[in-house]
């Protein structure tokens, strides 16, 4: 624990996520949620897998996104990344795609299994929103290799920082707005208990395990949010067997919010522009295969 945070924050709720399709399989769907459309800059969150993979047949195909970046963190497995703007990309266990979609982009995820374990795909799927000024930025990818995701340890803690600065860590991804992401990996019995970002929101996806939020119970598949944007988070593993959370977290999104399908926008004009410009082929075009 660092004797130097502030007092804990308390619980704003828990939010179950919902099963949801993607591509060729399901998803647990955490963000958008009823009454909560965004954490921080986060606005999408979801858990998909463990599940073996069908090479050739699984994967999600060529779709656009605009105003947004995604993020994907592999758990298990191994994807390739491709995209109308000529990137390409593989990551294994523990790497991450980060694609900037601004203006607009088509892209494709596609499992591409090496070894037996490959064939087990787990991961998380994030989107943010970009700030205004932003939205129409060029579109980029950067290739998270999990060899280069800082990794900070407390007693009983190991902590994979992504993107942003998290318990003395700085993950590599290069964000475009204040923001965290960050795996957890917390042991039986122990605490974590952590200063954030200034100003940030903060919530914790659950993996695996069971873990207390405050005086909040919390399992697989749910999402705790915290509330307000001052103080330390802290959280406990209560169960038996490792705890595994995903931690996002940042400076609140800059709203309006629209959400239309791919894209996240700050009006419906910017969302009809988007739609136009995806079926006008001004985001490009990207193959099947």
């Amino acid at each position: 624990m660092n004797a130097t945070v502030a007092a804990t924050r308390a619980i704003e709720r828990v939010v179950k996520s919902q099963v949801a399709p993607v591509g060729t399989f399901t998803v647990r769907r955490a963000l958008p949620a009823p009454h909560r459309h965004s954490v921080g800059p986060w606005v999408f969150l979801d858990h998909f897998g463990p599940f073996r993979v069908k090479p050739g047949h699984d994967g999600v195909g060529p779709h656009p996104h605009a105003g947004i970046e995604t993020v994907t963190y592999l758990l298990s497995g191994r994807q390739q990344h491709r995209d109308s703007a000529g990137h390409t990309g593989i990551v294994n266990a523990g790497g991450a795609q980060w694609m900037t979609a601004g203006r607009g982009i088509i892209h494709a995820e596609t499992p591409m299994p090496q070894t037996e374990e490959e064939y087990e795909l787990h991961g998380i799927q994030l989107w943010t929103s970009l700030p205004r000024a932003l939205k129409q930025t060029e579109p980029r990818y950067q290739n998270l290799t999990a060899d280069s995701v800082a990794v900070a340890r407390r007693d009983g803690a190991t902590i994979r920082v992504v993107g942003g600065s998290f318990a003395g860590a700085t993950g590599p991804g290069e964000a475009l707005m204040p923001l965290v992401v960050a795996h957890v990996e917390l042991q039986p019995g122990k605490r974590l208990e952590e200063s954030v970002g200034e100003g940030f929101e903060m919530a914790a996806y659950l993996i695996q395990g069971v873990g207390r939020f405050g005086d909040q119970p919390a399992a697989v598949g749910e999402m705790v949010i915290w509330s307000g944007t001052e103080g330390a988070i802290a959280f406990e593993n209560t169960g038996t067997k490792p705890l595994e959370v995903m931690l996002i977290g940042g400076t609140p999104a800059e709203g309006p919010l629209v959400f239309h399908g791919p894209f996240v926008m700050n009006s419906v004009d910017q969302v009809r522009a988007a739609e136009i410009a995806y079926r006008t082929g001004r985001m490009g075009t990207l193959s099947e295969h």
